[in-house]
């Protein structure tokens, strides 16, 4: 925008010339209302000459002053100067007008070269132009209507352009920019920042191509210049970008030079897609001098060309052995017939294909496998004149395959080998286990049966010791029962096989509870079953979970007031399946949480809580196969808290 153009709605909406009739129904400017002290000045000194003319003829006819005569001729004097008066008043109301009118003119003129047309028009239109002639109101309604329509459609452009304006003096300094220009308001620079100097003064500007030299040099010999692009450092909200100045030499009147006048214009995107896309042209330069894959292209009739350098490199007198001829007329035995059936189906129906591998024999003897991929291509006309591709040598993978094979192969082997050694071990082991636990089983129970039958034999004659002692060795016996059960059950947690499927925890574990034996407690356990739990398990294994983590909970709440042990569950982040059993009973020492899990290790003295010291072993090795994981946390005298996950089905 032009300096010295004031916005305002007059310049935008005002009409080319105003009706200003009575009709029109806008009123009348103050220029067009007529003026009342012409026409009176103007009578007036007509009634003044006509009653001079009155007094004084009579007097000037008959030649006698006498006392009437006198007091006629004064009367007619009077009126005479009254009437030369008028006239005079006339004159100088008329000379004063026009003075103002020539004033208005050059005061309108002076604004209109500075390019301030509406203040012209505001001259013209002050209240103090009333008594200038009407045809000042026209010509400010003729300026405001041209110039407000010109305005308008140069605001309408600076402001809808992405393009600025600037301006320099006859010595290279910026006089004029517009404000909105990316490299001023919209990069936080004040306009006074930039006025007053030169291109190569502004330290956010880098030198065009060529320097600054060479753009002064230009400006120098007064030519016109397009598209100089220079980098600007911080830019609208960027640390660097691109403009583009355009310029050429402004004139003054009296033909003297008088600076630059330009725009500019925001290259920063176009500038960076050219950098990019030479970049990309480039990596795709390097890589296709440093990548393994080469191009090759076909005939209407798919018969192969010449082979050309890369192709001579790559395979040497191999390459010349399809030239003029197809891949399948080639290369006949590579693939099975189908296979070129296939492949040739594809190429009837013009479809792109991938993958195509196929081995080649070279001269020396050595199996060399391609892999082609290719498209049709067409020409200007869109007619089919071939296809065309790239080509891979995939020897190395190839052989990398045939290697993995037979890896594999040999692991698989030796997997199975060692399967089988340890399913035997595994049968072996739990062969020894019955055949241990059978033979324990009979001296064990032969002793429990020694001891009863001494009790009903000696009845009364048995002293208080004797008693004592024989009970002592029912329940060290019943104990080594117990020991080992729960060796047995350590040994088929491990080795029995898992079948797995849905299992109804809530009702499994009002089953366990119902099964658990009953003891000597100061208060019954109030039960708390979530329902609706579902597990996909081996039913048979989670009973024993949940047979040991219930009655240990049953076995260390028998000494609180009100116990209670609740059960519960949920589903984790990851989707596994967590479970709870939880009491308010003798709790434990979280720092020896480790201990629970380990075989034959005690929290608690044996003489106050009987147990086997392997239920949570057994548990933990059931929670493990079913992959998941088993944690404890409590407190003394609070209670304790068993988690335990397990793995989500597999679908």
């Amino acid at each position: 925008m032009r300096p010295g153009l004031r916005p305002g709605p007059t310049a935008e909406t005002q009409p080319f010339a105003l009706d200003t009739s009575p009709d029109s129904g806008l009123p009348a400017t103050p220029t067009e209302r007529p003026s009342a002290w012409w026409p009176g000045l103007l009578g007036l000194s007509a009634l003044l000459a006509l009653i001079a003319a009155w007094r004084l003829l009579p007097v000037l006819v008959d030649g006698a002053v006498g006392g009437a005569q006198r007091a006629a001729l004064w009367q007619g004097l009077a009126a005479g100067a009254g009437c030369l008066a008028a006239l005079a008043l006339a004159v100088a109301w008329q000379w004063r007008r026009q003075r103002q009118a020539g004033q208005a003119l050059r005061d309108t003129a002076h604004h209109l070269r500075r390019g301030a047309w509406e203040s012209a028009v505001d001259i013209l239109r002050r209240p103090a132009r009333r008594q200038m002639p009407s045809a000042f109101a026209d010509l400010a309604e003729q300026v405001e209507g041209v110039m407000g329509e010109s305005d308008r459609r140069w605001r309408a452009r600076a402001e809808l352009s992405s393009d600025w304006f600037w301006e320099t003096d006859e010595y290279g300094r910026l006089s004029s920019m517009s404000a909105d220009a990316p490299i001023i308001k919209p990069a936080g620079r004040a306009l006074g920042d930039v006025l007053g100097r030169r291109h190569d003064q502004l330290d956010f500007l880098q030198a065009p191509e060529g320097g600054w030299d060479a753009f002064h040099a230009r400006m120098g010999r007064r030519e016109t210049f397009r598209h100089v692009e220079v980098q600007v450092a911080g830019m609208a909200g960027r640390a660097h970008g691109w403009v583009a100045l355009s310029g050429r030499p402004r004139w003054r009147r009296d033909g003297h030079f008088g600076g630059y006048e330009g725009v500019g214009s925001d290259v920063t995107e176009p500038k960076q897609a050219y950098q990019r896309l030479k970049d990309s042209e480039q990596r795709h330069a390097v890589m296709a001098g440093l990548s393994s894959d080469w191009y090759w292209s076909t005939d209407a009739q798919h018969r192969c060309p010449a082979p050309d350098a890369e192709q001579l490199r790559r395979f040497g007198s191999l390459a010349h052995r399809c030239t003029g001829q197809t891949l399948w007329e080639a290369y006949p035995d590579a693939i099975s017939a189908p296979q070129w059936q296939s492949h040739r189906e594809d190429l009837d129906a013009r479809r792109p294909f991938r993958a195509l591998e196929f081995p080649m024999r070279r001269d020396d003897g050595r199996i060399v496998w391609i892999s082609l991929a290719g498209a049709p291509r067409h020409d200007e006309d869109g007619h089919f004149v071939g296809y065309h591709g790239v080509g891979r040598d995939i020897s190395l993978r190839k052989a990398a395959e045939s290697m993995l094979v037979k890896h594999n192969q040999e692991l698989q082997h030796a997997v199975a080998s060692r399967t089988r050694e340890l399913q035997l071990a595994n049968h072996d082991l739990d062969d020894f286990a019955r055949h241990l636990a059978h033979e324990l089983r009979t001296p064990i129970g032969e002793v429990q049966g020694l001891a009863n039958l001494l009790t009903l034999k000696l009845g009364e004659r048995l002293g208080t010791d004797d008693r004592q002692l024989l009970d002592l060795q029912r329940r060290a016996a019943t104990t080594m029962l117990g020991t080992l059960e729960a060796l047995l059950d350590l040994a088929r947690s491990s080795t029995e096989g898992i079948e797995r499927h849905e299992v109804d925890v809530s009702a499994l574990t009002q089953r366990v509870i119902g099964e658990l034996p009953p003891i000597e407690r100061v208060a019954p356990v109030q039960w708390q079953v979530q329902p609706g739990l579902v597990a996909w398990a081996s039913a048979s294994q989670l009973r024993i979970v949940l047979h040991n983590l219930l009655g240990n909970a049953a076995k260390f709440t028998r000494h609180t007031e009100r116990p209670w042990v609740r059960v519960d569950g949920g589903r984790d982040a990851a989707g596994l399946l967590t479970l709870a059993v939880e009491d308010n009973g003798a709790g434990f020492d979280e720092d020896l949480a480790e201990r629970l899990f380990k075989p034959f290790q005690r929290l608690h003295r044996q003489d106050e809580y009987h147990g086997t010291g392997l239920g949570l072993t057994i548990v933990q090795r059931i929670v493990q196969r079913h992959g998941g994981r088993i944690s404890a946390t409590g407190r003394p005298g609070r209670g304790a808290r068993f988690e335990f996950t397990l793995s989500q089905r597999h679908r």
